[in-house]
């Protein structure tokens, strides 16, 4: 993906595509213009996480997630009626049958053995203390997104 990012973006010199841990990688404060997460931070440590994120942030910078929640109460119990007959079409359209292999499913099990799925309750909480303004919106098939410019 790194790669491909790369070769797709040559007409942007100032964008840099790097593979690493961001538990383990340094991100000097206000050294980003902007931080895209993409189904990533239900894999880490949610809060802390998005503190360093945020501390990374130039002034003015965006932060843009994309993201799973767990469902939770009556609204997104209802919102499941509409989420998984079309993730049931998705996953027949892009894969012609409707239930994963039985291998797949044990790499899906092992692959999200040690996930964490905060609430949307949780996501706009946590948001209201971090990121005061963010556009949090809730999506289909257990998607949230969260957009933040930092004050600066």
């Amino acid at each position: 993906m790194i790669r491909l990012a790369r070769e797709r973006s040559t007409q942007f010199p100032n964008l840099e595509f790097e593979l690493a841990d961001v538990r383990d990688r340094s991100l000097p404060d206000e050294s980003c213009d902007c931080i895209a997460s993409i189904a990533t931070l239900h894999h880490l440590p949610f809060a802390e996480i998005l503190l360093k994120m945020k501390a990374a942030l130039k002034p003015g910078g965006v932060l843009l997630i994309l993201d799973l929640f767990e469902p939770a109460g009556l609204s997104d119990s209802l919102l499941n009626f509409v989420a998984l007959p079309v993730s049931v079409g998705l996953r027949f359209k892009h894969y012609g049958r409707l239930r994963q292999r039985g291998d797949e499913r044990d790499a899906w099990k092992q692959h999200e053995s040690h996930d964490l799925y905060p609430t949307m309750r949780e996501v706009r909480g946590l948001c209201a203390t971090l990121f005061p303004g963010a556009k949090i919106k809730q999506h289909l098939l257990w998607r949230y997104s969260i957009v933040w410019r930092k004050p600066g």
